[in-house]
């Protein structure tokens, strides 16, 4: 029977609560998620805060760009938690926390702060931004590493390229991209985490089991 795949909320339970707080990984837990996925990226002060976008208006009570502003002056979320660090997250109880790497340079301090934690068994950091992650994995060998691709870009790849890149480097790949072509990425399902979908039932018609799905609710 192969492994059942590690279930991570997409930015927590992002179906019910508020994405990148809190109160969306503390319930991604307690639906019986392995973990989740978030997005992290410096402030000015080089704090590692939890944030998709750029500009803090659409989930925070506030606006601005993070990257402009230091960690004591960020606004409240728009439910009325603190504007998360990694650090804080890093103490919740997930077996794996998939750590996208957000715009360039952040990869110091989110392996910094992770390695402060003693969390690298636990992360998986990953981003659209290869030299991110290949910059991540020089200064330390032992992280766990993954390149995210857009559905556009997945569908280009060839079997070759995916045959050329490092064994140990995670394939972080959107569920529609690997429905399309199950055949190329088969080989890959032990290191295969798929992102793209509202369930996990979803991806019940592959051929395979990945090893993660990111999903946004259950």
């Amino acid at each position: 029977m192969p492994k059942p795949p590690l279930i991570l909320g997409h930015r927590g339970l992002s179906s019910k609560h508020l994405e990148n707080s809190m109160e969306a990984f503390r319930a991604a837990l307690a639906a019986g998620m392995a973990g989740f996925e978030l997005d992290v990226q410096p402030t000015r002060d080089g704090v590692c805060a939890v944030l998709h976008d750029e500009d803090l208006c659409r989930t925070a009570n506030g606006s601005g760009l993070l990257r402009q502003m230091k960690a004591a002056e960020l606004p409240p979320l728009k439910n009325g938690e603190p504007l998360p660090r990694l650090a804080d997250v890093l103490d919740l109880p997930a077996k794996l926390i998939n750590v996208e790497l957000k715009g360039e340079p952040g990869w110091q301090q989110a392996l910094a702060t992770v390695e402060a934690a003693e969390a690298l068994d636990r992360v998986l950091f990953s981003s659209f931004e290869h030299s991110e992650v290949l910059q991540l994995w020089a200064a330390c060998e032992t992280a766990r590493c993954g390149f995210l691709w857009e559905t556009d870009e997945a569908l280009d790849l060839s079997a070759q390229e995916l045959a050329d890149l490092p064994e140990a480097l995670w394939l972080c790949v959107p569920l529609n991209a690997v429905q399309a072509m199950p055949e190329l990425w088969a080989p890959y399902v032990h290191r295969l985490a798929l992102w793209g979908m509202k369930t996990p039932a979803e991806a019940k018609d592959l051929p395979f089991t990945p090893a993660v799905l990111i999903v946004d609710g259950l």
